[in-house]
Order: structure tokens, then C-alpha cells, then sequence
């Protein structure tokens, strides 16, 4: 089973071209209600309307969320942390709740597709490398090993100002390929990939083509049924990822604004849009500052019959999700996923009852609230 990539059908709630699925039950942890407890009974039409309102598609970032690196003078977040782009940390995220997580995939020098998310990877001999250079064998050498008897080398990140620091989570886990997330991370969940290149420095159309086949080959060879849709930051990469394969949908990723590029089809969400139109692509993920300061063009978006997901420190402010819940945003990806979901569930129970209450209507027959929030 797929999700479908023309617009004509509505993303997440359709497979293939030739299989429907019913509303609502693309994914269990949705967060709305199981669609059978509703479909038996004709009277509660107006609850399930307020249900389909309700619902957002919630995406771990980085699985359960990003490590935080530090400049000088920032307090630093002690809370419990996972390594991020690990086994570990999707697992957690699908646990929680997430109906997708994120992660950013690259391809090593011998061509094996492997999460990893910074441009460079760093040791403690301050060399970086990028990962286009290194072999899988390589790569895989960095950090928390999987043989106990391994010791990995050192992983380090540098801060915006130049700050370097050890880079160490409260849960370790050892770096990962994208074939290990197929076969390891729970099925119930769904993978946003995306296809990771250098944010700065040109890259050229044999290398965007080397990356992105090696990434399609191995999402069709291990995918099997999991929903799965790609995206990426460069404008001529999602065109390929569109080109090349027909199952899955493909979304631009934009700063919004927010940030400015040399190219200009980067520096808004209009100009997403038309990078959107251009390749046929489903969908675009801004960063949520750039949607909350043009809240107008949520509904612009809508009628071009694009989905509009959104990235940002801001994703974990519970009242910002539900802003963008209200203006029609489509799924959020944050890092505070368990907070998150659990927002989300108390929302939908919330509007379950104030339909129930204003309608004169008794709960769903054999069916209680309680039960159904669980289900989520």
C-alpha cells in the first residue's frame, strides 16, 4: 500500500491510484478517532465533521527530536535527550504517538543512502568531512558503536559562533542507514526523507542525480508498506525526486522568508509554490515563523491544492500547533513529541464533547470517549 501522488486524491487518506482508503485511518496514532465507531451511525455526522477538523499529522523530528548544540552565553536545555537520526530515537517517536518521523538522508562515496542530518561530520581531530567522501565503513566508525568491544570516534558540532562541543545525548544509539530504519523501526509509523544536500556550496546535476537514484532505489527495495513521502530543501533535487519515482509524494521544504539564498526560488513561500507547480510536486514543510507572519497564505495554498506541513522551534508551543491547526496547516514536525500528541488528543476530546453537548447527542453507540481517545 502507498499513498497516492496526484493531487486530485487527498494525501494521507488515499494509497495507490487504484486502492481507496477510508477517511481517518491512514494511520492508527492519527490524531483524530477511528473512522469505524463513527461510519455505523448516521447521527453523528456533526461529530465526525468536528473530527475530521481536528486532525494534524504529527512528525518526530529527527525521530524524537534534535540535539541541541549551544553558543556562548545560551542556557543550555538539560533535559533527557536522545541521540538524534537513530533507531532508538524513531522508535521512541512512534511510541509516543508520532505519525511520522523525520530524518535526512544522504549517500556515502560508495553509494549507501545513510541518516545523518549536518553538512559535515566532525571528530575530535577537527578534520570534517562530508559524507559524499566517506565510505558507509567510514562513516559508520564515527560515535556510539553497535559491537560493545568498538570504540567509535568522537562525534563534535560547532555552534553558530564557533563554539565546539562534544557531541553526547542521555541515550546513546549508533549511527544508522536507511536500509536499518526499514527493517528496525516500528511499521506503524511513517518516514518523512529528507534528501539531504550541501546548504551552501553549488552542486552539480551528476551529483544530485547520483543521490537522489541511490535514495529511490532503496526506498522502493525495502519500503514494503510503510507511508512513506520524501522532500528536500533544493528546488532541482525534488524535481528529480518527482521524476523518478510515481508512489510517493514529494514536498518542497522552505525557510519562508525567514532565511535568504543566492537562489531565489528559495526565499519564500510563494516561490515555493511555484517551484510546486513546476515539478507537480504535493506539498510544501516552511518554517512556522514564515506561515504565522503570512497566515493568508495557508488558504492561497489550499487552492493551488498543495498541503502545507511547517518545521520550527516554534512546533513545540502547544497554542502555536493549534493556531496552525485552526488556519488549516496540514501536520507539524516538532521535537517535544510526546507533549505534542498529548496536546492533540486533549483537543480532539475537547471537541468531541462540545459537539456532543451542543447537538443534544448521547455518546457513539457501544462506544466510549475514553475508548476512542485510546485508540489515537
Amino acid at each position: 500500500m502507498r499513498i497516492c501522488v496526484s493531487r486530485s486524491f487527498p494525501l494521507f487518506f488515499s494509497l495507490s491510484p487504484s486502492t481507496s482508503l477510508p477517511s481517518g485511518s491512514f494511520a492508527s496514532r492519527m490524531c483524530t478517532f477511528s473512522p469505524v465507531a463513527m461510519a455505523v451511525d448516521t447521527k453523528h455526522a456533526d461529530l465526525k465533521a468536528e473530527n475530521d477538523r481536528a486532525k494534524l499529522v504529527i512528525v518526530g523530528h529527527r525521530g524524537c527530536g534534535k540535539n541541541r548544540t549551544y553558543s556562548v552565553g545560551e542556557t543550555p536545555d538539560f533535559t533527557p535527550s536522545i541521540r538524534e537520526n537513530t533507531i532508538t530515537s524513531f522508535n521512541l517517536a512512534a511510541k509516543y504517538g508520532a505519525d511520522f518521523v523525520e530524518f535526512d538522508v544522504q549517500v556515502t562515496k560508495d553509494g549507501h543512502a545513510i541518516i545523518f542530518h549536518d553538512d559535515l561530520i566532525i571528530a575530535e581531530d577537527m578534520v570534517p568531512s562530508s559524507i559524499g567522501n566517506l565510505t558507509l565503513e567510514e562513516f559508520l566508525s564515527f560515535g556510539p558503536q553497535k559491537e560493545s568491544n568498538k570504540i567509535g570516534k568522537t562525534l563534535v558540532r560547532v555552534a553558530t559562533d564557533g563554539t565546539v562541543s562534544v557531541w553526547s545525548a542521555t541515550v546513546e544509539d549508533s549511527l544508522c542507514t536507511l536500509k536499518e530504519a526499514f527493517e528496525q523501526v516500528e511499521p506503524i509509523v511513517g518516514f518523512n526523507i529528507e534528501v539531504k544536500f550541501d546548504d551552501i556550496n553549488p552542486v552539480s546535476q551528476s551529483e544530485l542525480e547520483r543521490v537522489v537514484t541511490a535514495v529511490v532505489q532503496e526506498v522502493e527495495q525495502h519500503a514494503k508498506a510503510r507511508n512513506i513521502f520524501f522532500s528536500s530543501f533544493h528546488p532541482d533535487a525534488v524535481g528529480l525526486l518527482q521524476k523518478s519515482q510515481s508512489k510517493y509524494p514529494v514536498f518542497f521544504l522552505t525557510d519562508g522568508g525567514t532565511h535568504l539564498y543566492a537562489d531565489e526560488r528559495r526565499n519564500s513561500i510563494e516561490a515555493a509554490m511555484e517551484v510546486c507547480n513546476k515539478s507537480g510536486l504535493q506539498g510544501i514543510v516552511s518554517e512556522v515563523k514564515g506561515v504565522l507572519q503570512n497566515p493568508n497564505l495557508v488558504a492561497q495554498i489550499k487552492k493551488a491544492e498543495l498541503h502545507l506541513f511547517t518545521y520550527g522551534d516554534l512546533n513545540n508551543v502547544p497554542e502555536v500547533v493549534q493556531k496552525q491547526k485552526d488556519l488549516g496547516v496540514d501536520g507539524v514536525i516538532v521535537d517535544h513529541v510526546l507533549e505534542i500528541v498529548t496536546a492533540c488528543k486533549a483537543w480532539v476530546e475537547t471537541a468531541t464533547l462540545e459537539v456532543l453537548s451542543t447537538s443534544g447527542l448521547e455518546q457513539p453507540p457501544s462506544t466510549e470517549c475514553s475508548d476512542i481517545i485510546s485508540q489515537i
